[in-house]
């Protein structure tokens, strides 16, 4: 999977063409969990190092809330989630390692949506949560953000694990 890079940012369109299809092929229509989370992940793991590349670049500085970093963002918060949701479906329940990995992809989403009191986001939140509580059998509370700056600062704190 290629995604075009044009002054070092991500094509946002052909990326989340990317994700709408994988979702849509391996998830929503004809379940291939291995398969969709092998591929969720190589675009989570590139999106994890077009962010670290760019801080680098900055000398550590955040970049400014703008509509790119907004779709990135979005694009990203519904990545690590529909990763998760893949993974979930791959383990043995008995591996809390594995558990905590998804737990935390699961939170991370959440931070990460920005605009996260938009009526379609409060869905896909509900979706997130759900499968939360799902997974660990009991409710925990989902944290957001409504400033692309967190939401940026989140998803950095994460691909800064994932090099």
């Amino acid at each position: 999977m290629k995604i075009e890079l044009k002054n070092d940012l991500l094509n946002l369109p052909q990326l989340q063409l990317q994700v709408d299809t994988i979702v849509f092929d391996y998830i929503d229509s004809k379940p291939n969990w291995s398969k969709a989370y092998e591929q969720l992940n190589t675009l989570l793991q590139k999106c994890a190092q077009n962010l670290n590349g760019y801080m680098a670049r900055n000398d550590g500085a955040l970049p400014k809330a703008s509509t790119y970093w907004v779709l990135y963002m979005d694009i990203v918060a519904k990545l690590l989630y529909f990763t998760g949701l893949a993974k979930s479906h791959l383990i043995a329940i008995e591996d809390q390692e594995a558990t905590a990995q998804i737990i935390e992809l699961y939170k991370t989403s959440a931070s990460c949506l920005p605009n996260a009191s938009i009526e379609d986001n409060e869905e896909f939140l509900s979706e997130v949560q759900k499968s939360l509580d799902q997974l660990v059998g009991q409710k925990i509370e989902l944290l957001t953000s409504e400033k692309t700056d967190t939401c940026i600062e989140k998803f950095y704190a994460l691909s800064k694990t994932m090099e």
